[in-house]
């Protein structure tokens, strides 16, 4: 669960970076319009958004595995509750 907080938090700080690019890109945060800054902003955000995806599976996966586990610890007591059949 470490793993996933650091991704997302590497991930989120990574959009950070790049929106604060993206703003210097603009004649309201830089001297003008630079269409180069906007490409890196852009480019950077996309590796950035994939290290929240990866996070967000990593969250998803432990999620189902506990379930998993719960379903499995059902479904053997509810196999050893049941009276044998001797037919």
């Amino acid at each position: 669960m470490i793993l996933a907080r650091i991704l997302q938090v590497v991930g989120v700080a990574g959009l950070l970076a790049c929106a604060h690019l993206a703003w210097q890109a603009t004649p309201w945060g830089g001297e003008g319009w630079a269409r180069a800054r906007l490409l890196y902003a852009g480019a950077g955000a996309i590796p950035a958004l994939a290290l929240l995806g990866i996070a967000g599976l990593a969250a998803a996966l432990r999620r189902q595995a506990a379930e998993i586990a719960e379903l499995k610890a059902l479904v053997a007591r509810l196999a050893a509750d049941q009276p044998r059949r001797t037919t």
